[in-house]
């Protein structure tokens, strides 16, 4: 049975150009995602770095980042989630960063997640309140994320839940 290694989570993280850069060492990720796959993440074919696809285009989400020792089991409450894919990587770097984006804040403890190491994995992003307004009001849900890492070999791209209009929207 995989084993939870740790997980941080961040209440506000900055969505810029409809995206959420997952980073390593670089601090940057230089590709130009397909989001008609799955709409919902894609990998650096380069390494080292992803992009998660967001219902705003410019705003702040939350997002827990876990890292589990094997296949993680899908969450208990997956019927509150629209959208769920799973993406492999070769990740080159020691850690894995979802605050590139955020000015002034890369770096930041509560928005990295340490790895064992450089080496293959897969991540899987499972996306909620995608739909609920674009810019977002006070009282609309806030968007979340969960990104789950493993180490494994690489693996094709994976839609595992697809119910989002959002995500509809960029796969057609």
């Amino acid at each position: 049975m995989a084993q939870l290694i740790q997980g941080t989570t961040a209440q506000s993280v900055f969505v810029d150009a409809s995206t959420i850069d997952l980073v390593g060492e670089d601090l940057v990720v230089e590709f130009q995602p397909e989001w008609n796959c799955n709409a919902l993440v894609e990998a650096d074919p380069d390494g080292d770095g992803a992009r998660v696809l967001c219902g705003q285009e410019i705003g702040s989400v939350t997002v827990t980042a876990q890292l589990w020792d094997a296949l993680p089991p899908l969450p208990d409450d997956l019927d509150h989630w629209q959208d769920i894919a799973e993406v492999s990587v070769a990740w080159r770097s020691p850690f894995i960063d979802f605050s590139a984006s955020d000015e002034g804040n890369c770096g930041d403890p509560a928005k990295r997640l340490e790895l064992p190491g450089p080496g293959d994995y897969r991540l899987r992003v499972h996306g909620r309140n995608r739909d609920d307004g674009d810019p977002r009001g006070d009282g609309d849900p806030v968007e979340e994320y969960l990104i789950q890492m493993w180490p494994a070999p690489y693996d094709e791209p994976a839609m595992l839940r697809a119910t989002s209009l959002t995500g509809a929207y960029w796969r057609r």
